[in-house]
């Protein structure tokens, strides 16, 4: 349980994500976040004689983020940092002094102070437009990477359990990337956009997506998640009961602040603000020597929270929050064991010799069957469902990430039928499990009994097989040798692509034909010796394809040689339009200076004219 210690109400209003907790002069903390007018409000509780308790930076740009860090192991000072569309300012609060100004031509996405584990001293990691930049304590630059899109969020953990400190960063693309140095340790993709990332204990970190989802990842694999109607603003961990772990803390736009164990995601503890939460920050704000997690709202509310002293009795407010809590929890599984009495008096049937079943009643044998089907001439894929024992199909549920939009799909039977299709319009390509659910009941019943299973969807599920003369010719190809066996190949695109119908191979190689069914290009996978060729004209296609062919494979390198034509002269075309603009740009620059230099001449005779005039 966790007790309030303090609660204030600041005057300006708090960006999201915008705000952050420093000592910048070393030892008192003071509480720094975005507000209105493009400025930064630095509130400093501990503020004594002639300072002001409130001070102001006027930045006159959109921030775009905002951390603190100590960056000179020599000073104890915390640095404030604060990005912008166009550049990124560390400025020494206590000296009243820029440290450095660095350009970002694409803007600050995201910021963090992390000690990474390839170099010796803190980084100012910035994340921009498609690229990862660190930066040391002069503005110089240590390291520098891409991504595949605008970077949202960044932590560091050890992800991998080699004991070493990654950077984790998630981007608008849905992935959650581990980089060591330059290069990725692991990538994870999720069903939207990531919105916070947050370090956990040891291999641990936790993440939160724009459509209200929050979990945790340990190793790469998910541990738990959870999804919300609402959206999450914040997201921290912080050891608040004590037990030596952290906790993850997340904050909400309907103003909820939940307390969840890392391990389980069980919630320990919840409470709410008066609007919505901006910002979860940490540090000891009292000057108590203990930290606080701070939760600041959008209309400058700030609390802070610790975990209650067992020595000391709980307040009656904390302990009717504890009892309704720990109600509401009994109050749900009430409802649920109650839902499930209510199934198995309905399906009891009597125990009377001779006494005929209710029709309701389906056989115990009742089965249902499902399987993927993809056809190229129609340009349809879609998942069959059928049952037997005379029984019919009302409703098809289905639920999976990534692929559905709000990741459920509900496909109803005007007339039950014992058969039923239902359409698939997947805009990713993805390898999920599908949790399918499918309502049975007898010819005319009005109960339906649902039956429950899982189905993998293989990853190019979307693609059918065909024949190579009716496929169109396909400039494009990506090219790369590896040392494997044709039946190797053989089977990782059986497992790809679901399918071993028109996948053709021998001692000779591997030939394999496919047609998209969104837009009825070709792609095609042959391999002859060690040498593999992708043909397609999609770009992002063919590194996907790359990639799963590496990861089944297990191949930790793979070289590639792509010769994409058509992009290379789209490039190209874009190429000299920057050129040509650039160009312009110069002679409209030089121009403008020959006429600048020309109206000072001519300033200059028209004074000395006045002073002649004049005399």
């Amino acid at each position: 349980m966790l007790q309030s210690v303090f609660q204030l109400h600041l005057s300006d209003p708090i960006f999201v994500q915008l705000a952050a907790i420093g000592k910048f002069d070393g030892n008192h903390p003071s509480l720094a976040y975005a507000t209105t007018g493009g400025k930064v409000c630095i509130h400093s509780p501990h503020a004594s004689g002639d300072q002001a308790q409130v001070q102001y930076l006027n930045i006159n740009k959109e921030i775009t983020a905002l951390t603190t860090g100590q960056l000179d192991s020599d000073s104890s000072r915390d640095v404030l940092l604060v990005g912008t569309n166009t550049s990124l300012q560390a400025y020494d609060v206590y000296t009243n002094q820029d440290l450095f100004f660095k350009d970002i031509s694409d803007g600050v996405c995201a910021l963090a102070v992390i000690q990474l584990g390839w170099v010796s001293t803190p980084s100012v990691v910035v994340g921009g437009v498609c690229c990862i930049l660190g930066i040391d304590s002069q503005g110089t630059e240590q390291f520098w990477t891409v991504t595949g899109d605008r970077v949202t969020a960044l932590a560091a953990s050890d992800v991998c359990g080699k004991g070493r400190m990654e950077l984790v960063a998630g981007s608008d693309n849905f992935c959650i990337q581990a980089l060591y140095k330059e290069s990725v340790a692991e990538e994870i993709t999720e069903a939207d956009k990531i919105v916070g990332l947050a370090s956990l204990d040891g291999t641990k970190f936790g993440y939160a997506l724009a459509n209200g989802t929050i979990g945790v990842y340990d190793k790469g694999n998910r541990t738990w998640r959870i999804k919300s109607k609402h959206s999450v603003t914040a997201l921290c961990s912080h050891d608040l009961d004590g037990d030596g772990e952290l906790e993850l803390i997340s904050g909400w736009s309907n103003g909820k602040i939940e307390v969840r164990k890392a391990e389980s995601g069980q919630v320990i503890f919840k409470d709410s603000m008066s609007s919505s939460v901006a910002a979860l920050v940490k540090g000891d704000y009292r000057g108590d020597g203990a930290d606080q997690v701070v939760v600041c709202a959008v209309n400058g509310e700030v609390r802070g929270y610790l975990p209650l002293d067992p020595s000391v009795a709980p307040t009656p407010q904390l302990m009717a929050a504890s009892q309704a809590l720990k109600l509401q929890e009994l109050a749900l599984r009430k409802q649920e064991l109650l839902f499930e009495l209510r199934g198995y008096s309905v399906n009891r049937v009597a125990g009377v010799s001779g006494e005929t079943q209710p029709s309701y009643i389906i056989p115990p044998d009742t089965s249902v069957q499902t399987v993927v089907m993809a056809d190229s001439i129609q340009r349809s894929c879609s998942l069959a469902v059928s049952t037997d024992k005379d029984t019919v199909i009302r409703g098809v549920m289905l639920f999976a990430e990534q692929i559905f939009e709000g990741e459920s799909v509900f496909h109803y039977q005007q007339t039950p039928s014992a058969s039923v299709e239902v359409p698939l319009a997947l805009k990713r390509d993805a390898a999920v499990t599908v949790m399918i659910k499918v309502m049975v009941c007898k010819q005319g019943g009005a109960l339906c009994h649902v039956f429950e299973s899982e189905l993998r969807l293989p990853k190019f599920c979307m693609y059918a097989p065909a024949d190579l003369e009716a496929l169109p010719v396909s400039k494009s190809t990506v090219t790369f040798n590896i040392s494997e066996r044709p039946a190797r190949v053989a089977m990782w695109v059986e497992h790809s692509f679901g399918t071993d119908n028109g996948v053709q191979h021998g001692p000779e190689g591997v030939d394999a034909h496919f047609m998209s069914l969104r837009d009825g290009s070709a792609l095609t996978i042959s391999m002859r010796g060690t040498k593999v060729v992708v043909r397609t004209d999609d770009l992002e296609l063919a590194g996907v394809v790359v990639q799963d062919a590496a990861a089944y494979l297990g191949l930790a390198d793979l070289a590639s040689t792509a010769h994409f034509p058509t992009h290379m002269q789209q490039f190209q075309a874009v190429m000299a339009k920057v050129i040509e603009c650039n160009t312009n740009r110069m002679k409209m620059m030089a121009e403008a200076a020959d006429s600048s230099m020309a109206i000072k001449i001519l300033v200059v005779k028209a004074y000395h004219r006045c002073s002649l005039h004049a005399g």
